[in-house]
């Protein structure tokens, strides 16, 4: 009887594959102290913003700079946000059974110094040209 038990064991060790283990590779893209409580968080599909939600604030975050880019104000009611579309972040609020979608754009300094410009340099719109590739 204890032969054909060892037998059993040595026969399953043997025939039965052995189970792969994964490895994963970790890196941190953030580690910041926002300093305030955080209700939710969402990131943009490029991974480049991190859209953070604190009572009544909207905290743009950027992977790259590694610093805040700007905050939106909102209604302290909202805790859940969304990102949608490339410019569309949506805000909910579980208790108030409400919705906003707040339509944001980027805006980009450029750096005019020693430029050709036409115009009043404190113009509120600057359009630039870039029309030499080499």
């Amino acid at each position: 009887m204890l032969r054909l038990m060892k037998l059993t064991i040595v026969l399953l060790v043997v025939l039965i594959p052995a189970v792969p283990h994964a490895a994963f590779e970790v890196e941190n893209v953030l580690k910041a102290d926002i300093g305030v409580p955080i209700l939710d968080v969402a990131t943009n599909p490029a991974g480049d913003m991190i859209f953070v939600l604190t009572t009544g604030t909207v905290l743009i975050y950027s992977t790259v700079d590694h610093a805040v880019l700007d905050r939106i104000p909102v209604e302290k009611q909202f805790d859940r946000i969304s990102y949608q579309d490339p410019d569309r972040l949506v805000l909910n609020a579980t208790e108030a059974s409400r919705i906003n979608i707040i339509h944001f754009s980027r805006i980009f300094n450029i750096d005019l110094s020693g430029r050709a410009i036409k115009g009043p340099q404190d113009g509120r719109i600057t359009l630039v040209v870039f029309d030499d590739y080499q």
